[in-house]
């Protein structure tokens, strides 16, 4: 009896390339806020610079997708980042720490501030233009079979889970007898895992043959449409909502051992990789397998709906939490929290896109999702941090998480009348 063994290996070049992408950049970015307060920055203007940062996705994001529809140049692109993005990432264990002895006023006046925000504002440029590069690529290999994108893109969610797990411990080993974290490790292989994406991605196959010249006005027809407009405001709560989790999880953590169990201090990188790893590896991946699935029976409005009500119960259970061990459970809810909402995100905006057109939808959702959701997060997420305390600010953002289910729901049902 014979078995059709075969493997598509463009996909699977693809695969690969997710895995390598996000392996590279997970050694650094969940960590960039402690780095940032072990480098002496408080936080609250951690919460500046992680407010501006995601703006950028406002220009970067639209912008490349654009101009490689135009000039037909992604392969090239994506490759330019990532080789630039592994040398320059390494830049970072370099930008020197400073004593602002707790006036936060005077922050500004220091050059080594300005020099770790100018090297960590050009990296996340790099991983943005990556990212949203990979992502188009990804729907133009796949052509008409777009519900198995999910199936692809999982490999980036192992890269990332697999890799903080990594780096944590890494991290925690090589500063024993040390008196702060030593992230020396974390730039190696995020250095090492770029240069091996960078070699591999020269195979992928993006012909871009879809000539783009009536793009301006199919996207001004799309945009026209209500469903599409409230599916980007969906995406902006969900990115409000996600930079909670990706850029102060780790803080409400560290606070959580200060506070109440130093005893896990020594591998507490250990247990925030752990944290990664699960959310990734485990939480995330059945989502992402059965997403073409899923989002055949909810459809992507419902499918923010539940990402929503998921992102109450995760942020409810954070401030109950008090010993940082009990968060690593917590964690097995991502998958229908930010995966759902993500997927969902991409998803659609691969669907409405006309021909030839599809960076430049990519990249209004990531302008909706990363530019604007992310940066109004960040910055609430700062402010919350610093006046209230880590858990009563998860506590607060459970409630808002909950009203906002209600109101899409609500909205979404409006809509679906109104066409009927």
């Amino acid at each position: 009896m014979m078995f059709n063994c075969e493997v598509n290996k463009k996909l699977l070049l693809m695969k690969i390339c997710f895995f390598l992408y996000d392996f590279g950049i997970a050694p650094i970015n969940p960590f960039l806020q402690t780095i940032a307060r072990q480098r002496g920055i408080p936080v609250l203007y951690i919460g500046v610079i992680f407010t501006i940062l995601p703006i950028l996705n406002v220009i970067v994001r639209p912008i490349t997708g654009y101009l490689t529809d135009r000039y037909r140049c992604r392969k090239r692109v994506l490759l330019c980042v990532s080789l630039i993005n592994a040398l320059f990432t390494p830049l970072i264990h370099f930008t020197p720490r400073f004593d602002q002895n707790g006036e936060t006023e005077d922050i500004l006046k220091y050059w080594q501030f300005w020099m770790f925000w100018g090297t960590v504002t050009v990296r996340m440029m790099l991983w943005m233009i990556g990212d949203v590069l990979q992502d188009t690529i990804c729907f133009e290999i796949l052509g008409e079979d777009k519900k198995n994108y999910g199936r692809n893109r999982v490999w980036g969610a192992i890269g990332w889970g697999i890799s903080t797990f990594l780096v944590g411990g890494c991290v925690d080993w090589y500063s024993m007898g040390k008196k702060e974290k030593d992230y020396l490790p974390a730039y190696f292989i995020a250095m090492a895992s770029l240069l091996c994406h960078f070699t591999l991605a020269f195979q992928l196959n993006s012909n871009q043959t879809t000539s783009p010249k009536i793009m301006f006005k199919d996207i001004k027809m799309i945009l026209s449409n209500v469903k599409v407009c409230s599916y980007l405001v969906w995406a902006i709560f969900a990115g409000i909502f996600t930079a909670y989790i990706w850029f102060y999880l780790f803080l409400y953590i560290d606070d959580l051992a200060k506070i109440y169990h130093q005893e896990r201090l020594p591998w507490i990188k250990t247990i925030q990789g752990f944290a990664v790893t699960i959310e990734c590896c485990i939480s995330e991946i059945p989502i992402y397998f059965l997403s073409g699935y899923i989002l055949k029976y909810t459809g992507h409005m419902t499918a923010f709906s539940i990402s929503f009500a998921m992102f109450s119960l995760r942020f409810f259970l954070y401030s109950i939490i008090e010993d940082p061990l009990w968060v690593l459970p917590v964690e097995m809810t991502n998958g229908l929290s930010f995966a759902m909402a993500f997927i969902a995100g991409v998803s659609y905006a691969a669907e409405v896109a006309p021909a030839g057109s599809e960076g430049t939808l990519q990249g209004l959702f990531g302008m909706a999702f990363h530019g604007i959701g992310i940066s109004f997060g960040s910055f609430s997420a700062g402010y919350s941090f610093e006046k209230v305390g880590s858990k009563n600010a998860f506590g607060l953002l459970s409630y808002v998480a909950f009203f906002t289910c209600l109101v899409q729901i609500s909205i979404n049902k409006l809509i679906n009348m109104r066409k009927k």
